[in-house]
């Protein structure tokens, strides 16, 4: 089975459908990660809360789901970045233009126990445990950490800027 194939079959068969299930109407951002012309990984992430009128509100966005395919996890892309910190990267890119830089943005993701490489991939940016919910444990992390552990600018271009769920 190649990479891309097992990326395409986890979010077509698990990771969309429960982004769509749980995140408000028009407010789900599917992402993918390409290594030239490969498809290497992909993510969805989205808002567990409806938009704030207001510039510098609270927002919460859930890391719904996020995948490298095999051959690409724990190593590195043709640029040199690895694979998984360039996904992260991605998410929190498009997170912070979603965003006034007024905001605080809390950005949590649900991870089973036992899925050791994801909790050790969260942790490295800046997730930490905040808590349980059901079988999986819930990791938090603020815009700003992310943004910080992942080299990402943290003041997107005002112009660009538009209300989260446009």
């Amino acid at each position: 089975m190649t990479g891309a194939h097992e990326v395409q079959t986890y979010f077509q068969d698990r990771a969309i459908a429960a982004a769509v299930e749980r995140a408000l109407p028009d407010d789900q951002r599917l992402l993918l990660l390409r290594d030239r012309e490969l498809l290497v990984g992909a993510a969805a992430h989205f808002s567990e809360q409806g938009p704030s009128d207001r510039s510098g509100g609270s927002f919460q966005r859930r890391l719904a789901a996020y995948a490298t395919a095999l051959h690409v996890q724990g190593g590195k892309l043709s640029t040199g970045e690895y694979a998984s910190k360039a996904l992260l990267r991605a998410v929190v890119s498009d997170i912070t233009s979603r965003h006034s830089p007024r905001d605080l943005v809390i950005l949590t993701a649900l991870v089973l126990p036992m899925n050791k490489p994801s909790r050790k991939c969260l942790e490295r940016y800046g997730w930490a445990v905040a808590g349980q919910q059901k079988a999986y444990l819930v990791y938090a992390n603020s815009l700003q950490v992310a943004q910080n552990a992942l080299g990402v600018d943290p003041s997107p271009d005002i112009d660009a800027f538009h209300e989260p769920g446009t």
